[in-house]
């Protein structure tokens, strides 16, 4: 999905309720304090006219896909299933009006992953490593909930564990005690014995490949430090850069894993 069509957008409409032509519980005050407050966008709706649905729903249209993302997320944040449930609860709405807003909420869900485009799908890793696990589903609820760029320090931390894991079991040493990822990532390059370096020509182009995963990881260690969610940065990484990121991160992930099994 490249942007929200007119049956998708309506769809949300249906999904946040229309009262007399206002949004939802929407106030021309709330509506215009809902872009920052849940989208993170400046955005005001008085420079719209018409009710609160025309404003939204104009908004919405003329937005970016990136924007668009945001939108939804914010409609989702502002109104969760639980928020339709307390109005069946309340007889506010029916029953089937009620599952009418679960089966919305599924699409918008899926909207909102196909605006953000694919990430390469996560797989189970040979080396059972449960702190790895555990940040690599951390970062999968980030990506899911918030945005990518959120879920690269996630990623990083991931790769981090899993090289540090790897030294452990081979016993490497280190002079530095605080290792960088990169610097773990030459150890276990040179001294693993899965990545003996075929010396034949054809072999040449694979083994310059490989040796660009620790430009690579130093690169993903100064953007996680000052480009990312992990400290006050004021210069975050956009969003598709991000993705790319992580699609590459977890590339070298698996095929770090593959190697040493």
């Amino acid at each position: 999905m490249e942007k929200l069509e007119r049956t998708e957008i309506n769809s949300v409409v249906s999904y946040i309720g229309v009262h007399g032509g206002y949004l939802g519980d929407f106030s021309y005050s709330t509506h215009a304090d809902f872009y920052p407050s849940f989208c993170g966008l400046e955005i005001n709706p008085v420079e719209y006219a018409g009710t609160t649905r025309e404003r939204f729903m104009k908004i919405l249209t003329e937005s970016e896909p990136d924007d668009q993302t945001k939108i939804l997320l914010g409609v989702l944040e502002k109104y969760p299933l639980h928020y339709f449930e307390e109005q069946l609860h309340n007889k506010i709405i029916t029953e089937q009006e009620f599952k009418h807003k679960e089966r919305l909420h599924e699409k918008i869900t899926l909207w909102i992953n196909q605006l953000r485009g694919e990430v390469i799908e996560e797989s189970d890793l040979k080396h059972d490593i449960e702190f790895v696990k555990n940040v690599l589903l951390q970062a999968t609820t980030l990506i899911e909930n918030h945005s990518y760029s959120s879920a690269v320090d996630r990623v990083h931390t991931a790769i981090h564990g899993y090289l540090k894991a790897l030294c452990d079991e081979q016993n490497f040493t280190f002079n530095e005690q605080n290792v960088k990822i990169q610097d773990m990532w030459g150890k276990l390059k040179t001294e693993h014995p899965s990545f003996n370096i075929d010396v034949r020509a054809h072999h040449r182009p694979i083994n310059q490949t490989v040796n660009a995963i620790g430009k690579f990881l130093e690169n993903m260690n100064e953007i996680r430090n000052n480009h990312g969610f992990s400290h006050p940065n004021e210069d975050i990484i956009e969003e598709n850069e991000a993705k790319f990121i992580i699609n590459l991160a977890r590339v070298i992930l698996y095929y770090i894993d593959s190697k040493t099994n």
